[in-house]
């Protein structure tokens, strides 16, 4: 395997995700839905409630991770952060990005006081890729196929 990087995006890697979606994505609008995708990841990467991040193989992107902090609740000190999105480019699959995003993402949402909970729902495709860094489904919604998972965060949790 090539050299292996994971670090916080910026304006300049929004290109060449954009990139990335044209070629492996599978979209009946495919050129709406990169309009849309380039506009959200261009103001995501800038937000601070935002952390995207990239996965560099051999110095090219070849994938990312996107998570939000949505704040505490009225209610609790500790707020819950959900990753949007995780993808690796099949050509980069089962080389590592994949877990290296998902850790890096985990390991912001630690460092961060105030988040207690990582939630995200995965596709019945990526169920095993969690499964091989411990992580089971909660629950399954039958009629999308998509899983709800969550992490809940060393010493964070009101219990």
């Amino acid at each position: 395997m090539g050299a292996l990087e994971v670090r916080v995006a910026t304006r300049d890697d929004v290109e060449a995700l954009v990139a990335l979606l044209q070629r492996w994505g599978a979209d009946d609008d495919p050129d709406e839905k990169v309009v849309r995708y380039r506009e959200r990841l261009a103001s995501n990467v800038e937000h601070p409630a935002h952390h995207v991040v990239v996965a560099l193989v051999d110095g090219e992107v070849a994938g990312y991770a996107a998570a939000q902090d949505y704040g505490p609740a009225l209610h609790q000190d500790r707020s819950i952060a959900r990753m949007h999105d995780l993808w690796v480019s099949p050509a980069a699959r089962g080389r590592g990005a994949g877990t290296a995003l998902f850790e890096t993402v985990r390991d912001w949402a630690e460092r961060e006081a105030r988040i207690g909970m990582l939630q995200w729902q995965a596709g019945t495709v990526a169920v095993g890729f969690y499964r091989t860094l411990g992580l089971e489904a909660e629950d399954a919604d039958a009629g999308r196929g998509d899983f709800a998972l969550a992490v809940h965060l060393p010493g964070r949790d009101d219990a």
